[in-house]
């Protein structure tokens, strides 16, 4: 039988929302300015979640974002409460926040993979089709973890489109 997991025990929660960067941050309207904020965001974020031994990874495109946070409980809702209060997110949907016994993302602060032109297929367009990001199937916290697996092959990684 299973021990109850207690306080401070290894949680995992992922979610998606709408990128509204270019909305709320002018100097990001360009391709240019938008991967500095980016670069910006990623920084910040490597450097907290490495303090509060935090992993996982991150997709970014041209909608939106789909992201995986491991860590303590406590530090990871601190940390969802952030970005839920963070304009330049919207429409932030936990597909999933359950406590898990190992990393999907051991090696990375902040694994990424960016794609953000509009024009190139959009791999999150699937989850953003409406505002509940209900799309054409149910989209889970384990569809979302699979597809980062298979486009954050590196820590740090833009894909040109």
């Amino acid at each position: 039988m299973k021990k109850p997991l207690r306080a401070g025990t290894l949680y995992r929660l992922v979610y998606c929302s709408r990128n509204m960067i270019a909305r709320v941050v002018p100097e990001a309207s360009t391709p240019e300015g938008l991967e500095r904020e980016i670069r910006s965001i990623l920084a910040a974020s490597r450097i907290r979640n490495k303090a509060s031994n935090v992993t996982g990874a991150l997709l970014f495109t041209a909608l939106g974002f789909a992201q995986v946070l491991e860590g303590p409980r406590e530090v990871v809702e601190a940390l969802f409460e952030r970005i839920g209060a963070d304009p330049r997110h919207s429409d932030v949907t936990v597909l999933s926040f359950t406590p898990t016994e190992r990393r999907s993302f051991p090696d990375w602060a902040m694994g990424f993979c960016g794609k953000p032109a509009p024009c190139a297929p959009d791999p999150l367009a699937h989850l953003l089709a409406d505002a509940s990001f209900g799309g054409r199937r149910a989209t889970t916290g384990s569809d979302v973890i699979r597809m980062l697996e298979s486009v954050v092959q590196r820590e740090d990684e833009w894909i040109a489109a």
